[in-house]
């Protein structure tokens, strides 16, 4: 599927709109992304600007990842959806 939505991008120049729980296939397939925390977009930026926002926040002298900005946007972990 990650290689259609990547082809289908490149050799047709349209837009996916793809929902995800796997913030690095978001990271890998978007140009932008959007967290959304109980139905409410909490931000909006491509993947490597959220990155660096995070990271500054947190003081990291790296990007920051995406799960990681994730946890910082929303106070949940990947695993809350589990329990």
């Amino acid at each position: 599927m990650q290689r259609f939505v990547l082809r289908m991008r490149a050799e047709h120049d349209t837009t996916v709109f793809l929902t995800t729980h796997d913030m690095d296939e978001a990271d890998r397939l978007c140009d932008r992304i959007a967290i959304i925390d109980s139905g409410r977009i909490v931000a909006l930026d491509t993947p490597d600007g959220l990155k660096q926002q995070i990271a500054a926040a947190q003081g990291y002298d790296r990007p920051a990842t995406m799960e990681e900005v994730f946890l910082a946007l929303t106070g949940k972990s990947l695993d809350d959806d589990l329990a």
